[in-house]
């Protein structure tokens, strides 16, 4: 505990305990437990009928665990750089962090038991402690983004929609809880379910990492800032198509007999579009990033290929979408579910751990021993490509072939993803050799 509020007291390290965390629930609970529930269904079993409440688990560990946690502990290092305004009180960032983790460990322990009473109260526990987490990161954010400094870069609308979707997803999985717990039961319905992970992904996650890409790109690449105009109606068309596709599923889960596959698909559709429009106005696969050194330069190579799976993630959306409306049906379950494992894993994680390597100083410093990261960072490129491609192409072979063997698919991309994982949590958290001081300068 003592080591932990040394973190906390330093500034430039109150993100490794996010970090950390975010490595243990993805890693050590998250990966492991999708891994076992993608070898059961393939197998054909349901464990005990625990297999759907233990899916609910593992998607809002590797969302809110991996990646929230993750997310939250940049946004708290980059957003008061960015906007020069410091964290006030400076107790908010650990607070933040005990609820959260808290509130997730706790989720994963009491959900798949949740038919039983006590359990069913830490159950809605955990909801409230991570929406009161959420609402105090959201409000940090968004404080600073008021009160600081005004740059022509529009990372701004960004975080402020990330922070915004976030608590709205927070305060909206709380009331979920709260009525399935009413009904004894272990699974927050499959439509509210699909409602907030798209909106955790897509308004949480995503805006947060493209407000990053607004900042940093334009640095990077010694090249003017994304255009006003047509930045911000991408924004919009992305904000306005989240909330009309989370609004057919909340609507539908209330109202089974109203039909909300034209609301549905037009918001995957726009979303889709909008993703489209906003990577060719970054230009992210132009030009070189003249502004990074070589070592860093190679880092770039994550960035660059998280962006290619986002494009293979938007085009998809797009073409399912079209689809969807010729065939007056909206996206099916294994169209969505590729689509979101592509942005989850290929372009999420990939750029969580390009991004780590780019601005953590931690990394920075392992930078300079070249030996490690020159095997490290190709071996971390081919295990999450893989693990992408194996994980969403097992979806797809399910859907369109109807092949059960997708799952074996999902299996493998599961297991090169737990692989993946392990080698990045070592490479952040093993001790950093200090650099060497040559005897010359020693002794003059």
């Amino acid at each position: 505990m003592t080591r932990l509020g040394s973190f906390f007291r330093a500034e430039d390290q109150q993100y490794l305990p996010f970090i950390a965390a975010a490595v243990f629930f993805g890693l050590i609970v998250g990966l492991p437990l999708g891994f076992t529930l993608a070898h059961a269904a393939a197998q054909g079993s349901y464990l005990g009928g625990r297999w759907q409440p233990l899916v609910q688990v593992h998607g809002h560990l590797q969302i809110i665990g991996w990646v929230g946690l993750f997310v939250m502990g940049m946004g708290y290092r980059l957003v008061p750089r960015f906007t020069g305004v410091r964290i006030r009180p400076a107790a908010l960032v650990p607070l933040t962090f005990v609820l959260m983790a808290s509130g997730l460990a706790l989720r994963a322990l009491a959900q798949p038991f949740a038919d039983e009473t006590p359990l069913a109260l830490v159950f809605v526990a955990s909801a409230a402690l991570e929406a009161v987490g959420t609402l105090v990161f959201s409000g940090v954010v968004l404080r600073c983004l008021a009160s600081g400094r005004r740059e022509a870069f529009l990372y701004s609308p960004f975080f402020a929609a990330g922070s915004a979707w976030a608590a709205v997803a927070a305060l909206l999985a709380l009331v979920f809880v709260i009525d399935a717990a009413g009904d004894s039961a272990i699974t927050v319905p499959a439509l509210q379910a699909a409602a907030l992970t798209f909106v955790e992904l897509y308004g949480f996650a995503l805006m947060f990492i493209l407000a990053v890409s607004m900042r940093t790109f334009p640095i990077f690449f010694e090249r003017r800032p994304a255009r006003p105009g047509p930045t911000l109606a991408a924004w919009a068309l992305a904000n306005v198509g989240i909330a009309a596709y989370a609004a057919a599923f909340i609507w539908k889960s209330y109202d089974h007999s109203a039909d909300v596959r034209a609301l549905q698909t037009a918001g995957f559709l726009a979303v889709g579009a909008a993703l489209l429009a906003l990577l060719a106005l970054l230009r992210i696969f132009e030009g070189k990033p003249v502004r990074l050194r070589a070592s860093a330069g190679r880092s770039m190579r994550f960035v660059r290929s998280a962006y290619l799976w986002l494009l293979i993630a938007a085009a998809l959306q797009v073409f399912f979408s079209i689809r969807a409306f010729a065939g007056g049906r909206p996206p099916t379950h294994f169209e969505t579910d590729a689509v979101r494992h592509f942005v989850a894993l290929g372009f999420v994680t990939t750029m969580i751990v390009g991004m780590a390597l780019l601005v953590v100083p931690r990394l920075a410093m392992r930078r300079a021993q070249t030996q490690p990261a020159r095997f490290v960072a190709p071996a971390l490129l081919v295990l999450l490509h893989g693990a992408t491609a194996a994980r969403g192409a097992g979806s797809l072979l399910a859907d369109e072939m109807r092949m059960g063997a997708g799952y074996w698919t999902m299996t493998g991309g599961g297991l090169a993803a737990l692989v993946a994982m392990a080698v990045f949590a070592v490479y952040v958290f093993w001790p950093v050799r200090p650099p060497e001081i040559p005897v010359t300068a020693r002794f003059p």
